[in-house]
């Protein structure tokens, strides 16, 4: 055979560059695809790895900042969550459940007041109760002790922790007298704490027996303030 003619040699080129134009073009798509992916995965990453926003802090004069940093349980077992009490009046108690005088007295009044609160009201009160003795007061016996004084635990958390969760707490609230001769948990203090919507401590009241008219006269005073959250 002969040479190829011009004219085959013309197409041969024109080929032999139209191949390398079509594998840059695919080397071109396939750069960038690997820049997108690269770039969607480092936007992934970056989600992925950035710190959750912090919660705002609370306020040193919140009554709230009591139980920053503890570990504390519900009598579900559920961990405490104190800024789900935020936008509800807060009433406080201190009690274990072996106690046999104070506790299971100031218990059922409560549970009378929380019986006789008026329904919306209800709603947006929430009482606590914290085990001086978490060493006995496991969560399903705080539960068990809720339902023989009447608690309704629809509005009323009873919660225990680790010993040293409590005593720092009890040191924060000055619930036992200083002195070498205390009994703990015998001699906790009986005070109620009424808290507002806000974290703000409004009243300290002696608990031994509850006054149950005026909780509920002042409990609704607290809640017809002008800046109480509207819920």
């Amino acid at each position: 055979m002969g040479l190829p003619g011009t004219a085959y040699r013309s197409r041969l080129a024109r080929a032999s560059t139209e191949g390398l134009v079509s594998h840059d073009r695919i080397r071109r798509r396939a750069g960038r695809q690997a820049a997108a992916a690269l770039g969607i995965a480092a936007c992934v990453l970056a989600w992925v790895c950035a710190p959750a926003a912090s919660a705002a802090p609370l306020a040193p004069t919140s009554f709230y900042a009591n139980f920053a940093g503890l570990k504390l349980q519900e009598q579900d077992g559920k961990p405490v969550d104190a800024a789900r009490w935020s936008g509800r009046i807060l009433l406080v108690n201190f009690v274990y459940t072996g106690c046999s005088s104070v506790c299971p007295v100031q218990t059922r009044a409560l549970a009378e007041m929380q019986r006789q609160l008026p329904k919306p009201l209800r709603s947006r009160v929430q009482l606590l109760s914290v085990s001086v003795d978490p060493l006995q007061d496991t969560p399903a016996a705080l539960k068990s002790f809720a339902k023989r004084m009447g608690a309704d635990l629809s509005g009323w958390s009873f919660v225990t922790g680790r010993p040293q969760d409590i005593e720092r707490l009890s040191q924060s609230m000055r619930l036992f007298r200083p002195g070498t001769d205390v009994r703990k948990p015998d001699d906790h203090g009986t005070a109620l704490w009424l808290v507002d919507a806000k974290g703000g401590l409004r009243m300290r009241y002696g608990g031994n027996p509850p006054d149950v008219p005026r909780l509920l006269r002042e409990i609704a005073a607290l809640d017809a303030l002008p800046n109480q959250p509207n819920l």
